[in-house]
Parts: structure tokens; sequence; C-alpha cells
């Protein structure tokens, strides 16, 4: 008799299902890294995973209006299309807390702060190490 791996209740996940992706690339690789996170993100999504997206280090840049705009990788949707399919289907942004003190502040020089994606929470990594326990994490 051939083992069976048991399939999870889709409509009832479990703690140990979720799923967090951590995106710590920024813009020095053209939002490729981004855009896969985003992409394993809706994927998740898609398999009915409570999934969450932590932007922390040069990765906190995705938080933030406009920055992912006029970036698309090819083969794939414009990142910030991927941003706004994933919040839209339900998944969880966290922008690190410590890492939104230091970019919110605006440019170097001068110029107005800048503004968090609506929709996008602040949490630390207690926040995301409660929503790591027991389940996947994926790093990009």
């Amino acid at each position: 008799m051939v083992p069976t791996i048991p399939t999870a209740d889709v409509d009832t996940p479990s703690v140990n299902e979720r799923v967090v992706v951590t995106l710590t690339s920024g813009k020095e690789d053209n939002g490729k890294n981004a855009t896969m996170a985003f992409s394993c993100g809706l994927a998740s999504l898609s398999l009915g995973k409570p999934t969450t997206i932590f932007l922390t280090s040069d990765g906190a840049v995705w938080g933030y209006q406009g920055t992912a705009q006029g970036i698309a990788v090819q083969g794939f949707p414009p990142l910030s299309e991927l941003i706004d399919q994933y919040l839209e289907a339900g998944g969880e942004v966290i922008l690190c807390s410590v890492c939104h003190t230091t970019c919110s502040v605006g440019p170097p020089g001068g110029g107005p702060p800048v503004k968090k994606l609506p929709g996008i929470v602040i949490g630390g990594f207690t926040t995301v190490v409660d929503r790591a326990i027991g389940g996947t994490t994926i790093s990009f």
C-alpha cells in the first residue's frame, strides 16, 4: 500500500499552514526579488494559506507609495500591480518598524516624507516571529 499525504482543509488553515515571506532586497536588482516575493505571496494565497510578506532592510522600500512604479521583470506583471493584487487578495504586508522610522523621513538632503502604501501595517520582529512559528518561511 502506498502511503498518502493527508490534505489540509483549505477553509480552516491551521497556524502551521501560515506562510511568511521575508523581503530584504531593494532596488539594487531592479525589483527582481521583490517581484518574486510578491508572486510567491500570491501563489500562497491562491492555495488558501494565510500569508504575510515582511519588508525589512533594503526591502522596506517597497512599502511606500511610488517606489514600485515603472518596475517590471520580464514574464511578470509590473511590480506595482503585483503588490496591489496581493493586498486585494487579502495578503498581509508588515513593514519593519525600525526600517519605517528611518525610511519614511524622506530623501537625503530634504524633501517631503514618504507615505506608506494603504493596507500595509507597521510591525516588528516579534510580530513576524509570531506569524512564522510553526509555519513556512521563505526569503528573497
